[in-house]
Parts: structure tokens; sequence; C-alpha cells
């Protein structure tokens, strides 16, 4: 007898969709009634699944989200009215993205909506001060059907601190002031892993009766983030502030799960619900006075399989509360630790006063000499260089 759940057969199937059931319905057998069914309460499927499914061993829940910073970049984005599209120009430092046929210059954008963050969460998510709507812009079209040659290439340029780079690998946020039909670009604002930014309340579990309502939009994208491609996420959506949700069930009502906006990760596609299913909402007041001793930047390139089994997700960094006995000693978690620029020495160096340990001693003298000492995590200016020992 197989315990794990299999797929029904074409000519049942057939037949239950014939009937219009709705969703959350389950079909069992009774020894008195034979086969029946009736309306089940969704996060009681959900559970059950999650009991019963025989879940892949790589696939792991995702425990928490960021912090993360944004920081202004230099692409230009300009929004086709009517349409859920963006444009964009490979010209300038984004020209080598030209020279990939898989890459469009355009992408998917969610809806324009006002600006909810103020004060200090505004300041510090780097939101232009006549700003009054944002959007956020997913990854250009055709850029996850990169190999891992190309997504290298783009990795080392993130790693530099190249944020033009990092916004179109990853997505990030563009800043307007809307004058009633005029729209004027002020600002796109990349992701980065900080010690500061943007925080995030949750997990939340997911509510899948409200996932067609975000799916029919297109809004459901591609995960980029190779740490959550390797936990088994595929697809990933934000919600904007105090945007309303449909269920695609009756007798659900309407759902408005963010004050400021939230991320959506998916673990199978829309159409397919996933107990480990959840979402963050954006917190009102961001973190500022946290300091951590390893922020490494986001990889579009996927560790193998070998490295992935027991690296924490998206971690930003090793607290004071770590004591040398809990850094990892494998070689595999050794890998962590190599520089973010080379790729191939360990990590030497922590940058003063950011706090950030991201380079060797050979190429921390190169970014002092070169890049006029600006940090390749948060692009502030260091002082100082001090040496440490992994």
């Amino acid at each position: 007898m197989m315990n794990s759940i299999q797929k029904v057969p074409t000519r049942i199937l057939n037949a239950i969709n014939g009937e219009n059931l709705s969703s959350d319905t389950v079909i069992f057998y009774k020894e008195d009634q034979g086969w029946v069914y009736k309306r089940c309460d969704v996060d009681l499927i959900d559970q059950t699944l999650a009991r019963r499914t025989n879940l892949d061993d790589d696939i792991r829940p995702l425990e928490s989200l960021g912090p993360f910073g944004t920081r202004p970049t230099n692409v230009s984005i300009a929004i086709l009215l009517g349409t859920d599209m963006y444009q964009t120009k490979f010209d300038q430092g984004l020209s080598e993205l030209a020279q990939y046929d898989d890459i469009e210059c355009v992408g998917q954008h969610a809806p324009l909506t006002p600006v909810t963050l103020q004060g200090a969460a505004r300041d510090v998510a780097h939101i232009p001060h006549d700003a009054t709507h944002f959007c956020w812009v997913y990854p250009p079209a055709g850029l996850t059907q990169l190999g891992d040659k190309a997504k290298k290439k783009i990795d080392k340029k993130v790693a530099k601190g190249d944020l033009s780079y990092t916004f179109l690998a990853f997505g990030g946020f563009v800043y307007f002031r809307v004058d009633g039909y005029n729209y004027t670009m002020l600002q796109a604002n990349a992701l980065v892993k900080a010690d500061n930014g943007l925080t995030f309340h949750g997990p939340f579990k997911w509510r899948s009766v409200y996932t067609a309502h975000l799916d029919k939009q297109g809004r459901f994208q591609n995960v980029t983030v190779s740490s959550l491609l390797d936990s088994g996420i595929k697809y990933y959506c934000f919600i904007n502030p105090n945007e309303k949700l449909q269920s695609s069930v009756d007798g659900y009502p309407d759902w408005t799960p963010a004050k400021n906006g939230a991320f959506i990760y998916l673990y199978e596609s829309p159409a397919k619900s996933h107990p480990y299913d959840r979402y963050f909402t954006i917190a009102d007041a961001p973190i500022t006075d946290h300091i951590g001793t390893q922020v490494m930047p986001f990889s579009l390139v996927r560790r193998s399989k070998s490295l992935r089994s027991s690296l924490p997700l998206l971690q930003n960094s090793v607290t004071d509360k770590q004591s040398a006995s809990s850094l990892p000693s494998s070689n595999a978690d050794k890998d962590r630790f190599k520089c973010s620029i080379c790729f191939d020495r360990t990590i030497q160096c922590i940058l003063i006063p950011c706090k950030h340990m991201c380079a060797c001693a050979e190429c921390a003298q190169i970014i002092k000499e070169t890049q006029k000492s600006r940090c390749p995590i948060c692009r502030q200016t260091f002082t100082e260089i001090w040496n440490v020992f992994l």
C-alpha cells in the first residue's frame, strides 16, 4: 500500500471538474456511504498535507527575512502606462547585459501605490522626500534563463558593490512623483543585505485562497536569489501597502495583509499550495543600531547540493553573542567566509565604521586605493581596516 499522495487519474479528474467543485473540497471514503465529499477548512487541508506529504530533504521553511538596506542606483525605469510592464536601458555601466540575448530591456512591476513609510523609516529606506508613489520592480524578462557562467559574471559585479546590477538581478523599489497623469521617476533603490534598513514581521502562514487573485495579474515571478532557491522557494510576489485581496473561494472575506507591504514566498507554482508558503510584512520602524560582523551580498548562482544542507537562510550577520566555538569548521561552511571580491582567499578584514566583513587583506587594499575606500556592501566610506582571523 502506498502512503504518499498520488495524482488523480485523468478520467477521474475530468469527472470531478465537471461537477464544478470548489478548490477547498475534500473527497474521501466512508464505509457506510462510499465516496463522499465536503468543503473543508483550508488551514486543515494544509496541515494534513504537511503531515502526510514526503517533503524533499532540501526544502526548508523560511524562518526570517532581512533586515535589508536600500541603496540608490543609476538604473532608469520607465513605466509603460496602461500596462504592468516597465522599460529600462542597458547603457553605461550596464552595457555588458546587452551581450546576453536572453535578457530583455523590459520587465514586470507591481501596481503603483502611495508611499506609506514616514519619519525615520522613510529616511533609512532612502525614499526621496518628494516621492508620492512607488512600485516593486521585478528583474527583467529572461534573466532566469541565463546559464551559470553568465550569472557568475553578474555575481561578481554584485559582490563588488555594483548597485545597478544588484537592482536588475534581484529587483527593487522605484519611486515617483505623481501629479495628475504625469509620472516623474525619482529614484530606483536596490535591496542589499545590511545591518539596518527595512525590517520585517513574520513569518506568517500564507492563505492560499488569496493566491489566485494575485496570480491572475501575473504578480508571482521566479525567484532569483540563490539562497531562497536552495531552500526550495520558487516564486515570490510583493504585496502593496493596504492592498485588498479577494478570495477564490466563496465565504472568505476580502483581506488586507499588510499596512506597509509584504513579500510572499511560494514553494510550488501559484496553482498549487504548499505547507511552507509564507509571507513577511514590512515593519513601521527600522533597525538602526544592530551591528553585525558579516554581511555577504545576494547571489544568482546556487551552491552545489553538498553545500546546502546546514547553511542558514538569508542570515545577515554573526552576532557578538556567538562564541568562537560556534563558527563553521567544515570545508563546506568555510566557503561562507571566502572573500566576496576575489572569491578565492579567506575574509581577513572588517571595514570600519560600517563593520562589514567581506574582503581579504589584498582586496581590501585594492578597494581602498581604487574605489575611494567605499565598502562594497553598503557603499559607505570606511576609515580603517581591522584584521580578523577565521
